[in-house]
Parts: structure tokens; sequence; C-alpha cells
């Protein structure tokens, strides 16, 4: 199984653009930790820690940006779960890692591994759906995320 930096490299060779808000410092992490009331997953710290945000084309991956991880703005991990609680009703355990209008995709806060990874599901808006679809956030990322952005070369 290839790796997400082994991914990465494969999207960007087959000639996607991939954009990253940059590393984020710890501080800003364990502030928006601290506003959550939640400790992160390992692998999604580390994604921030790393790479703060994603976007491939209009495919992203809400995070932080800029050190600012209580940004309300679309793109944020705190903004795009904040909008989704006050729009469209979601759980509060929920917390939004992609966007999307009918079924977002989140960390579910209530299924802490032993190792302390959350699972990631497909939260269907109009039924109230909950549907686990990765074991963890780098799982996600991996299957749902940068696999068929390496499987595909740009036009």
């Amino acid at each position: 199984m290839a790796t997400i930096p082994e991914l990465l490299a494969k999207v960007a060779a087959n000639g996607h653009d991939v954009w990253t808000g940059g590393p984020q410092p710890e501080a800003a992490i364990a502030a928006l930790e601290a506003k959550l009331g939640v400790r992160l997953p390992p692998s999604y710290r580390a994604f921030l820690a790393r790479h703060g945000g994603m976007a491939i084309y209009d495919s992203t991956i809400s995070g932080t940006i800029g050190g600012a991880p209580l940004d309300e703005t679309a793109g944020s991990l705190y903004g795009d779960t904040l909008r989704f609680r006050s729009e469209r009703s979601l759980p509060t355990h929920l917390l939004v890692i992609q966007s999307d209008d009918d079924a977002p995709y989140c960390l579910d806060t209530c299924s802490q591994s032993a190792n302390g990874e959350f699972a990631v599901v497909c939260y269907e808006l109009h039924s109230k759906h909950e549907g686990r679809i990765a074991s963890d956030f780098d799982d996600w990322m991996r299957r749902f995320f940068l696999e068929g952005w390496a499987a595909d070369k740009a036009g």
C-alpha cells in the first residue's frame, strides 16, 4: 500500500495542483483542541502539523491555516464544523474534515480506538445516517482523497 507522501508525489507527478496551508504550530493545534474540548487523533494532528489544510482543485480537507485554528471561514475544521452544526444540525460528536452540502466526511469523536484514532464517517444530512467509511484519518485520506487523484493524469 502506498504511503501518503508517495501518493501526494504521484498526484503532483500526474500534473495536479496540490495546495497546502502549510505546517501549523503545536500551539495552534492545542488551541483548536481546547476550543473543541477533544484531543484530536494522532493521524489528523500529524496532518495539521505537516500540511495545515489541503486542496486538489475543489476537493478540500478542512484544517487550520496561518496559525489561526479558530478561523470560522470555510475550509477550516472549526469553521466548517460550526457551520454544519448551526445550519444543518450536525451532531456535536462529529468534526467536519471535508465539507459537502449533502454528506460531509467527519471525524467521529465517539469512536476513539485504543491508539487514540477516530473513525471517519459520512454523515448524510437528509437522513441523519452516519456511515463508517474509514478506520482513521490516514485511511480516509489515502482511499477517499488521494488514490483517485494519484491514478488520474491531468488533461
